[in-house]
């Protein structure tokens, strides 16, 4: 008895998204770093090309002052809800993550900042 392998096809969409993906585990090996979940973020296709969103960007932390009279309340999450775990004075300068969520800037594990009351340094590199 024989048995033949069946041969698979893919989708022309699943098959860009999967060179996408192959294409960012090779850079991210190629450059030292693992992916994150914040770095394997999907590639957007348009047509036949197709663009990866460079993880740098993504994971991009950049310096901050303390822009907040009274202090700036450092939180266990990024919301008014979570405990305050720790604060910086004014005019403190943070190393904390560009993007947001909810409005709060990532300073560290557990460790959130309400980005309204934080400026940019635009004198130090983004990291």
């Amino acid at each position: 008895m024989t048995v033949k392998a069946a041969r698979l096809t893919m989708s022309p969409r699943r098959s860009a998204a999967r060179t996408a993906a192959v294409a960012a585990l090779s850079a991210a090996a190629l450059l030292g770093g693992g992916l994150t979940a914040q770095a394997a973020a999907p590639a957007r296709t348009t047509g036949a090309a197709v663009e990866l969103v460079p993880a740098g960007v993504l994971a991009t932390r950049c310096y901050y002052r303390v822009n907040a009279s009274g202090g700036l309340l450092v939180r266990s999450g990024p919301g008014t809800q979570y405990r305050v775990v720790d604060s910086y004075p004014n005019g403190a300068t943070i190393l904390a993550s560009a993007s947001t969520t909810n409005g709060f800037r990532n300073v560290g594990t557990n460790r959130w900042v309400a980005a309204a009351y934080t400026v940019r340094i635009t004198s130090y590199p983004c990291e």
